[in-house]
């Protein structure tokens, strides 16, 4: 019997306006992350990831779909609910230099959330902004400090503190690592790894880069134009790819092209996305895709099952089984 979701997202949409036009961010997602998970969810700038993180921590209102934490519908519930829930919900920002106050000490920063939420009392605040800096690698001292003092993996390691001060379950990683160098990213990433394993973390680790998505997650979701098109273990999705999206991502990556392991169709992505506020009426990838068939430009995909672990959205499978 399959553990209860500690998240769930249910046809989730998200649509902005545009000048008077209207641009689809979201389109009706869904997806699982379970206790103690790392759920990867990978694709192009653009296709969606951050405004679909940024929706289940509803700093964005979702236009239709539903939203459960922990059996919660997070969409339904009043404000002061909300709040509650948001002690376990917390997020991790991807540019550690704009994300943290540069006029508030990295004590007042990390002992924030511990003061909204009054929890503790000043003197155990304080303990806890300590016991946070050992656990995330930085010295006591550093909690008199301000963020300009500090480097740039200094400074995310203190946004990871903050975001772990009230014990949350969830932590959404918005590319954690994108505005750090190679050598400091590898760093974020086995603190992040010895983090979860501590604390029984669940993560949402969004990135555009496959080497360290595949590093840290179980299972991956594949976004493109706001679509979620596949979905599958990690070790599956990177050994048997389906979808000419998810192949021509790996593909164009030089760590996984040389693969000798992997026989992918050697088809790099032409030319750019189309328009999210004009998208194709069929398939969103049709106008990319090296294997598009008539019905790709009429009839937009339907998810579907092709085994127990690996689920797809590509008129290529439409005879696999839900």
């Amino acid at each position: 019997m399959q553990e209860r979701a500690l998240l769930e997202i249910k046809n989730l949409s998200k649509t902005f306006r545009v000048k008077e036009k209207r641009l689809k961010a979201v389109d009706n997602v869904s997806l699982n992350i379970y206790p103690g998970e790392t759920f990867g969810l990978v694709g192009e700038s653009g296709c969606g990831k951050t405004t679909l993180a940024r929706l289940l921590m509803r700093f964005y209102k979702a236009e239709s779909g539903d939203i459960f934490f922990e059996g919660e519908n997070i969409l339904k519930c009043s404000l002061k609910k909300m709040r509650k829930l948001r002690a376990h919900m917390q997020y991790i920002f991807q540019d550690p230099y704009t994300s943290l106050n540069p006029r508030m000490t990295v004590e007042k920063i990390i002992s924030e959330p511990l003061s909204i939420h009054r929890v503790g009392s000043s003197t155990g605040r304080k303990k806890r902004v300590f016991e946070l800096l050992s656990l995330v690698g930085l010295s006591p001292e550093s909690a008199h400090h301000f963020p300009h003092e500090f480097s740039g993996g200094q400074r995310q390691r203190i946004g990871i503190a903050r975001a772990l001060a009230l014990n949350p379950k969830l932590v959404v990683c918005d590319e954690p690592t994108a505005a750090l160098d190679v050598s400091i990213q590898a760093q974020i990433i086995n603190l992040l790894k010895t983090l979860q394993k501590k604390m029984g973390l669940s993560y949402l680790f969004i990135s555009h880069d496959l080497t360290i998505v595949k590093y840290l997650s179980d299972r991956i979701g594949v976004m493109y134009l706001g679509n979620l098109v596949e979905l599958a273990s990690s070790s599956e999705l990177y050994t048997h790819p389906l979808h000419p999206y998810t192949q021509a991502l790996l593909t164009a990556a030089p760590s996984f092209a040389s693969s000798s392991k992997r026989s992918l169709t050697h088809a790099l992505l032409k030319g750019e996305p189309p328009s999210l506020i004009a998208p194709p009426e069929g398939c969103a990838f049709c106008q990319r895709c090296p294997k598009a068939m008539p019905i790709c430009k009429r009839k937009k995909p339907s998810w579907k099952g092709v085994s127990p672990t690996h689920k797809i959205a590509c008129h290529l499978y439409d005879r696999a089984k839900n």
